[in-house]
């Protein structure tokens, strides 16, 4: 294997994924103290959105065939999610939403219930798929184990800080624009 086998992981940016896990959950970890204060709710997204995207991207991968075909009911391994597309919903959506909603922190609830939203988004997709095909998937153990419960946890814990307007906002957001593209790759799929 090549040191770096970009058609197994169908691009160069889940190498960076797999390689951001670790430290960032380490920078997390250092600043516990803090994150008992609530800061949690900001900075552990990314590290968990790192994990998961290594379980699905780089090991032991193979979500872009599996999502494609079984999810998408798509008979290609890369339609309608394409290496493009895949760099523009994880680093783009995913780690652009995430560093923002770190940037922001408490000063915008909305951007973070939003985050949090999707992410519940995310492990409810993997959850109801386990469920259908009766087996693991890429991405399932992640998705059950970070993102759900650190999204539902962000959002209640948002909620009772007093920024339930602004809680509902985002998470209406995020749940839309999780849907959204769903709805839209399924209906790509199906129109090839």
């Amino acid at each position: 294997m090549a040191l770096l086998d970009v058609d197994r992981t169908h691009g160069r940016w889940p190498w960076a994924a797999a390689t951001l896990a670790g430290p960032a959950t380490v920078h997390a970890w250092q600043r516990r103290e803090r994150m008992a204060d609530g800061e949690w709710i900001y900075m552990l997204p990314l590290p968990a959105l790192f994990w998961h995207q290594t379980e699905e991207w780089f090991l032991p991968g193979g979500f872009l065939p599996w999502f494609n075909r079984e999810v998408l009911g798509s008979d290609e391994d890369e339609f309608p999610i394409t290496r493009p597309v895949g760099l523009a919903i994880n680093v783009g959506l995913g780690w652009g939403g995430a560093l923002a909603a770190a940037a922001a922190g408490p000063g915008r609830p909305a951007l973070a219930a939003g985050v949090a939203a999707m992410n519940v988004g995310n492990a409810v997709v993997h959850v109801r798929a386990a469920a259908r095909e009766r087996r693991w998937n890429p991405g399932l153990v992640t998705g059950v184990g970070l993102l759900g419960p650190l999204g539902a946890g962000a959002l209640v814990a948002l909620a009772r800080r007093g920024a339930g307007r602004d809680v509902a906002l985002g998470a209406s957001v995020g749940a839309a624009v999780s849907a959204a593209a769903f709805l839209g790759l399924r209906r790509r799929a199906r129109s090839r």
